[in-house]
C-alpha cells in the first residue's frame, strides 16, 4: 500500500495519515497506519465540520497512548458534528469493545470480521454491514460466506458475542 501524506504537512512523521474527500453533503476521511503516541489527530479535528465519515480499514495498531489520542478527538470532533465510522478494522474493533468511550458519539455502519476456511486453512477479513447484517439488532449470529478458493463455508474466528459487544447499547 502506497503511503497517504496529510496534505498540510506533507513531511508528515505522524504514526497515522489520512486522505480526506468532500462530497457535497458529507466528509470521508480515510485513516491509514497506527494510532500511537505520535498520532497528532488535532489538524485534522480542525478540518472537519458537519457530517464525517471516518473510514477505518486501514488503521492496523492502536496502542495505549493512541488509545487516549482517540479518545480526546472523537470527544472533541463529535462535539460538533455528526460521526459514522465505517470499515472498522480488527484492531478497531478490538478498542471499540474495551474502551467505552472509544467511538464517542459516532455510529458504526460498517467493520472487519475475521473468517477462516477450515478446508483450505485461508484467512480473510470480510466487511460487515452492520443494517444488512443484523436486522432487528439481533447480534448472535455473523452473516455466512464460502471461501472463494475452495468454496466450503467459512467460519467466524472469534467468539460472535464478544467480538460484536460494541454493537449492544449500554
Amino acid at each position: 500500500m502506497q503511503a497517504v501524506t496529510n496534505p498540510d504537512r506533507p513531511f508528515d512523521t505522524s504514526s497515522i495519515t489520512w486522505r480526506i474527500k468532500d462530497r457535497s453533503d458529507f466528509t470521508i476521511v480515510e485513516l491509514v497506519g497506527e494510532l500511537t503516541e505520535s498520532s497528532n489527530l488535532d489538524l485534522l479535528r480542525g478540518r472537519l465540520k458537519g457530517r464525517v465519515v471516518l473510514h477505518l480499514g486501514a488503521v492496523r495498531r492502536v496502542n495505549s497512548t493512541g488509545v487516549r489520542e482517540w479518545v480526546n478527538f472523537m470527544r472533541d470532533l463529535t462535539r460538533s458534528t455528526d460521526v459514522t465510522l465505517t470499515h472498522c478494522s480488527t484492531a478497531i474493533v478490538t478498542q471499540l469493545n474495551m474502551i467505552y468511550n472509544f467511538r464517542g458519539s459516532a455510529k458504526v455502519r460498517s467493520f472487519m470480521a475475521p473468517y477462516v476456511c477450515t478446508r483450505c486453512d485461508r484467512e480473510e477479513n470480510k466487511l460487515i454491514d452492520v443494517k444488512s447484517a443484523f436486522p432487528g439488532n439481533d447480534f448472535t449470529q455473523m452473516p455466512k460466506f464460502t471461501c472463494a478458493v475452495c468454496t466450503a463455508p467459512m467460519e467466524f474466528d472469534e467468539v460472535v458475542e464478544q467480538y460484536l459487544s460494541f454493537l449492544r447499547e449500554p
